[in-house]
């Protein structure tokens, strides 16, 4: 039997696979969110471990935070996308035909139920998209029961005690209380996950992109007033400030390597695949980035 493979009762299914966690720069800041969901999955003598919510707007780091805890937990990850379309039954386990000349269809369990198995933390993305119907489903995994029945393998499946929970949502998506209480009621510490200060923004911009060198503090100087020129409502997430810096650079490379003169028709294909080259980056690649990739406020219009 492979790897993929695991026997739940007579059934023999296929798992999901772990998000393997890139190696990537140090997480800056988020020091208190780290701190509360580590603390919240500690389980003492009589204790259970709790189900940390994260919620905040997208794009400020949610994603990351978690991604950062599996790493320093030592523990797999297992990412389930919450979406308006899941069903009670996907949360647990999919059939599909297979191609297998022994057997008509396999048995493939999800994320949520591959972490209990295995006693790795399930990460459930933006939750609150999921109907209530299916998340009631979730109400004997996240209390003192741990387990869950799937109808399509007739089986009960009981979380093994390394098995740990966490979920994300948007702010908005949590409005009107369109999460079910009785969930709500299980998902435990709530942990806000706010804008970072400037400063940890332009730690992030500094860690991600040595290239810049010792023009970091005049275009970081830049960035930021330009976001205040253009008139945004709030302040920029990490994820607003990656993507501008990312286009700046590229437009600086795609310059560098030739622009539309090396794209003429006669000429070798041009590689995007290809390392960038460009020095430096300009004032006139951020401000273009900037404008490409951020909505113009309605005093800014022309």
């Amino acid at each position: 039997m492979s790897q993929k493979e695991l026997t739940i009762g007579s059934m023999t299914v296929f798992v999901s696979q772990p998000y393997k966690v890139p190696q990537v720069t140090e997480l800056i800041g988020r020091n208190e969110e780290l701190e509360l969901i580590t603390a919240a999955w500690l389980a003492g003598p009589g204790q259970l471990p709790l189900a940390p919510l994260l919620l905040g707007e997208p794009g400020v780091g949610k994603n990351r935070v978690v991604h950062e805890v599996a790493r320093r937990t030592g523990k797999d990850l297992f990412i389930y996308q919450g979406h308006e379309d899941v069903t009670a039954e996907d949360l647990a386990c999919a059939v599909r035909f297979s191609d297998k000349s022994d057997r008509k269809m396999d048995y493939v369990v999800s994320p949520l139920v591959t972490a209990m198995i295995k006693g790795g933390i399930c990460f459930i993305d933006e939750i609150a998209k999921i109907r209530p119907r299916a998340l009631a489903l979730l109400v004997s995994v996240l209390d003192e029961r741990r387990y869950i029945d799937s109808t399509l393998l007739g089986e009960r499946i009981v979380a093994h005690e390394g098995f740990r929970f966490v979920a994300a949502t948007n702010t908005a998506d949590l409005e009107g209380n369109a999460m079910p209480e009785f969930l709500r009621s299980r998902m435990r510490p709530v942990i806000p996950v706010g804008y970072p200060p400037r400063e940890e923004i332009d730690s992030i911009v500094r860690s991600l992109y040595p290239r810049l060198n010792e023009h970091t503090g005049k275009l970081l100087d830049l960035f930021w007033l330009e976001w205040e020129r253009n008139g945004q409502s709030t302040p920029p997430t990490p994820r607003d400030a990656i993507y501008v810096f990312n286009l700046a650079l590229s437009l600086a490379d795609f310059e560098s390597l030739g622009g539309l003169r090396a794209m003429s028709a006669d000429g070798e294909p041009f590689r995007v695949d290809q390392p960038g080259s460009a020095s430096s980056l300009k004032e006139s690649h951020l401000k273009r980035a900037m404008r490409e990739l951020l909505p113009v406020s309605r005093e800014n219009r022309p």
